[in-house]
């Protein structure tokens, strides 16, 4: 991926960059905009909105004319409580689905065409060991290795969140100690930075629910072992050097593939590489909405057992 970005730099310098262009939008019909990540054995929340074209946003009703919709599982109709936020969003709230369920959406409304998705909620992350260690630069590393189906194909993500101590020393004659818990951890500096050695860690990472969510396809770990990079920070900033008797625990998620490809499309569109320089690659948004936009997808979790950093003894 790096290089693609190196040849795109240099066609851009070679050829100009500036390239203008008309949205012809007045024939463009509102659509449906669908969101919801389906966690296995949790209770679901899909919302439903309407699109226009930007170009006609500030004139454009954006009010959900009678709405109607079937919500499926495994070919069975499924019951749902509704709200409406104002006239402009419609939540669909229902019971936890299974690992193996096949959801299926089906949703219009007057001035709306179908809209149709679906997803297969994926089974739990397969079986696991972790392993905290240092990196050849002296970065932490989670390391996780697992036993991949190498007859399917699959997807993963990690969260890290960490307890332990932070000493507190701005505006203080003293170092305060304070137990933070639950801390999100941060990846290391510089990670999406335009790289041109092949075996630089970058890895993909997304915001999900407010933790930095890893993200990989079985395909891109043929060894079975993720390595995860971090660094530890709390709400009152600081470094590793300031952080004593940390623990971290992981949870594995096991992704759809509706919910990976929705995840990396939003990552290729905000990691963008060429913007120090005044520039800007073309992203593009996947959806698997057909008839509309957004993704209904689905993922599994499993939550580990918490594991002592011993490294800070070293």
């Amino acid at each position: 991926m790096k290089n693609k970005y190196i040849l795109i730099l240099l066609m851009l310098a070679l050829t100009g960059c500036r390239y203008p262009f008309e949205l012809d939008t007045k024939d463009v019909k509102p659509m449906a905009a669908v969101r919801s990540y389906i966690c296995a054995d949790s209770l679901v929340t899909i919302d439903i909105d309407k699109l226009v074209p930007l170009s006609q946003f500030a004139t454009a009703d954006t009010t959900l004319v009678n709405p109607h919709y079937s919500l499926k599982c495994n070919g069975v109709e499924v019951g749902c409580d509704e709200s409406m936020t104002g006239e402009r969003r419609l939540s669909l709230r229902t019971d936890a689905f299974k690992s193996g369920d096949r959801i299926e959406l089906v949703f219009e409304s007057d001035d709306t065409e179908m809209a149709m998705a679906s997803t297969v909620i994926p089974d739990r992350f397969p079986e696991y060991g972790l392993e905290l260690c240092r990196s050849a630069d002296a970065q932490r590393v989670l390391k996780i290795r697992y036993k991949d189906d190498p007859d399917t194909d699959d997807w993963y993500a990690a969260v890290v969140k960490w307890n332990g101590l932070h000493e507190r020393y701005v505006g203080l004659e003293k170092p305060e100690i304070v137990e933070v818990t639950g801390q999100r951890i941060y990846p290391p500096t510089g990670y999406n930075d335009l790289q041109l050695e092949p075996e630089a860690y970058s890895p993909i990472i997304m915001s999900f629910k407010g933790d930095f969510m890893y993200i990989w396809k079985d395909s891109d770990e043929e060894d079975d072992e993720y390595d995860l990079c971090f660094n530890y920070r709390s709400q009152w900033g600081g470094s590793t050097d300031t952080v004593k008797d940390a623990e971290v625990q992981c949870t594995l998620f096991k992704l759809s593939e509706e919910m990976y490809r929705y995840l990396f499309s939003e990552f290729d569109s905000w990691n963008n590489p060429f913007s120090e320089a005044g520039l800007s690659s073309p992203a593009f948004t996947y959806t698997n909405v057909k008839n509309g936009a957004g993704c209904l997808c689905g993922y599994s979790v499993v939550h580990s057992e918490w594991v002592k950093d011993d490294l800070f003894e070293e």
